[in-house]
């Protein structure tokens, strides 16, 4: 019985990294934000943005580049790279991001490769959707 126990508890943690780690790895890319919720409730749409966030990631390990597209289908960056690891904690993927001397933490509530909602530790969830003519 006991054994029977274990066996099932390690499927449920091999499952659950095996599932976090596709949602990781589905944020790979160019990400447009459509919707900001801020701590109190309110809503901001970005019905049309130039701008993007486009995620690299390696391992346990990534990069965020705010970029934007170019007439040519390139795209170019602005601002720095913001660097960043991710782990499992208590079954929700945590992202924690180092920004010069600043550090913050956001939860991936989901990504499957066309939605992306990331929690930031701060009550604002951005809600993205996946750039249509990204070409990688």
């Amino acid at each position: 019985m006991r054994n029977l126990i274990l066996l099932l508890i390690l499927i449920s943690v091999t499952a659950c990294s095996n599932n976090s780690k596709e949602m990781v790895n589905a944020m790979e890319g160019y990400w447009n934000i459509e919707t900001v919720t801020l701590p109190d409730g309110s809503e901001r749409e970005f019905p049309f943005s130039n701008h993007m966030d486009h995620f690299e990631i390696e391992g346990y390990n990534g990069v965020k580049n705010r970029v934007s597209p170019t007439y040519d289908g390139g795209f170019i960056n602005y601002g720095s790279p913001v660097a960043f690891t991710w782990e499992v904690v208590d079954q929700v993927v945590v992202l924690t991001f180092k920004d010069g001397d600043s550090r913050y933490q956001q939860t991936l509530k989901k990504c499957n490769g066309s939605t992306l909602i990331l929690l930031h530790d701060n009550g604002t969830e951005y809600i993205y959707k996946a750039h249509e003519n990204a070409q990688e």
